[in-house]
């Protein structure tokens, strides 16, 4: 999921190393920042994403659409191209072993799951019932926004493929399923169980959520998943920190090699092992662009 904007300063050469000195966690509203330094020979660009957003929502700004045309391909955490990606998604979706829904649920919480999937999404769970309950999240997005929701990582797609530009992963997908994967499985039933028993709050929080990512209130979001829960706070380790430290030499190299917009979920900005941070820590000038 994935913030922020910040004033730039006229006396850049005074202020420079003092800037890069203030806390990883100082609030910028904006969710496009510039690369630069070291050995990169051109500017590549990051923007935060969120995963599902509404349409009325979503806002494709000038600043961001000139960033993609200033850059020769699109790097989204997947290679949303790559024809393992359906196959690795198939192949994890299904719980191990012969374990179903069954096994996770109590008869009168499955009952409850088989109805509201029946009369809300139009769907039965028996024919589903070997799935990740992780996967189930999918079906129930647009129940919980109330709206056919869109993803930046389709429009970004959409625009490099207009302007012939490639596209590449920073991860593969077995990495991402992996670290999904650290979710036990109870745990991830007990998330789809709660998300529908308490749905006006879930519906809320979702809500606080698309609010602070249109303030492009980048801290505030990271604080707001890793204190609501709602995007797996409490796996931050996995889903997170790990990610990024993963994704830093990743990152560099693909910027390296050529100018590049990455897209990446906003939450994975912010904090002290967020990617900007991280960035700056190996001498890169990570700087907010007005959007």
């Amino acid at each position: 999921m994935n913030r922020s904007a910040a004033p730039w300063l006229s006396s850049f050469a005074v202020l420079l190393p003092l800037l890069l000195l203030l806390p990883a966690s100082l609030p910028a509203q904006s969710l496009l920042w510039k690369l630069e330094g070291k050995n990169l020979s051109a500017p590549s660009y990051l923007y935060g994403t969120i995963h599902a957003i509404c349409p009325d929502d979503m806002r494709i700004s000038d600043a961001m659409t000139e960033a993609i045309g200033n850059t020769a391909r699109v790097a989204l955490e997947l290679d949303l191209d790559d024809p393992r990606l359906v196959v690795e998604m198939g192949h994890f979706s299904f719980m191990p072993g012969d374990s179903t829904l069954n096994d996770l649920f109590t008869p009168e919480e499955f009952t409850f799951l088989e109805n509201w999937f029946t009369d809300s999404v139009g769907m039965s769970l028996t024919p589903m019932n070997n799935i990740r309950p992780l996967f189930l999240f999918g079906l129930l997005i647009g129940k919980v926004l109330e709206c056919t929701p869109k993803s930046y990582e389709e429009v970004f797609m959409a625009i490099a493929r207009s302007q012939g530009k490639e596209t590449v992963g920073i991860e593969t997908p077995e990495e991402q399923l992996a670290a999904f994967g650290t979710i036990p499985l109870r745990e991830q039933g007990t998330m789809v169980l709660d998300m529908l028993t308490h749905m006006d709050s879930t519906r809320a929080a979702f809500r606080v959520l698309t609010d602070l990512y249109k303030a492009q209130d980048l801290d505030g979001l990271y604080r707001f998943m890793l204190d609501s829960g709602i995007e797996y706070g409490r796996y931050d380790a996995a889903l997170l920190t790990a990610r990024n430290h993963a994704w830093i030499p990743r990152i560099l190299e693909i910027a390296a090699e050529k100018p590049t917009f990455f897209a990446v979920g906003a939450g994975h900005f912010a904090g002290e092992s967020g990617i900007l941070a991280l960035l700056r820590k190996e001498g890169y000038r990570a700087t907010p662009v007005k959007n």
